[in-house]
């Protein structure tokens, strides 16, 4: 389980929450556990008969495999592999990024949909693309990279600027964006205050992350004006 307690003791305490400006503060783990419940939630809802067929049944291969690389991605953390820990990462991170076009390319979801499958996926995908970039990160550190050197954290806040960009950009092109923006801006978020306030301050990368959190916060509520009112009947 992702513990913040445990990742201290992982990778010469690389994986901590305050070992480089990318790390990612307690609190911007929490929904690991939510996102884990609603995945499972998910795969008892798809088994009921009525669900069987069409997208879910396309979906359930892929599914599995996102269950399965979560599982390694989690083992190799807790067994100090953080190598291996990065791969399966970015592997789960690859097959919720094709389940998340899968379920974008569907037009006709019902209501339901829209909370169980999108929210699922949209925001575990978003939430873990940050946290996968902060798993490189320390990865780099770990393998003899300076991290407190200018370099290193001006290629990461580049790193997370870019990443904010796409998912900006993702909010208007996919249904599925405003998941993953919202999933995103969570541990974005939070590692803006840990880096103001916590123990590793650098108000410099908090302040190019706070221009990507508000550029995210701006397409966001945009997006979701924009789909409130294609939701809403045609006036008479």
């Amino acid at each position: 389980m992702l513990s913040a307690a445990r990742l201290e003791d992982l990778a010469g305490g690389w994986l901590g929450p305050d070992a480089t400006v990318a790390s990612v503060p307690p609190i911007g783990l929490l929904p690991w556990f939510g996102l884990m419940a609603a995945v499972a939630f998910y795969a008892i809802w798809q088994c009921l008969p009525q669900e069987r067929t069409g997208l879910h049944h396309r979906l359930r291969p892929w599914v599995l495999g996102a269950v399965l690389c979560n599982a390694l991605w989690v083992a190799f953390l807790e067994r100090d592999r953080i190598g291996a820990s990065l791969s399966f990462g970015l592997l789960l991170l690859a097959l919720l990024v094709r389940i998340v076009v899968m379920v974008g390319r569907t037009a006709a979801l019902r209501q339901v949909d829209r909370w169980i499958t999108r929210a699922s996926f949209g925001l575990f995908a978003g939430w873990l693309s940050v946290i996968v970039l902060a798993e490189a990160v320390a990865f780099t550190a770990h393998s003899g990279a300076d991290a407190g050197s200018l370099m290193f954290k001006g290629a990461c806040a580049l790193a997370v600027l870019l990443l904010a960009l796409f998912l900006s950009a993702v909010s208007f092109k996919n249904p599925m964006g405003i998941y993953l923006n919202a999933g995103a801006l969570w541990v974005i978020g939070w590692i803006i205050a840990d880096r103001y306030t916590g123990q590793s301050t650098s108000p410099g990368f908090a302040t190019v992350l706070s221009v990507a959190a508000i550029l995210m916060l701006l397409c966001l509520f945009s997006a979701l004006r924009t789909r409130i009112r294609a939701l809403r009947p045609p006036s008479q």
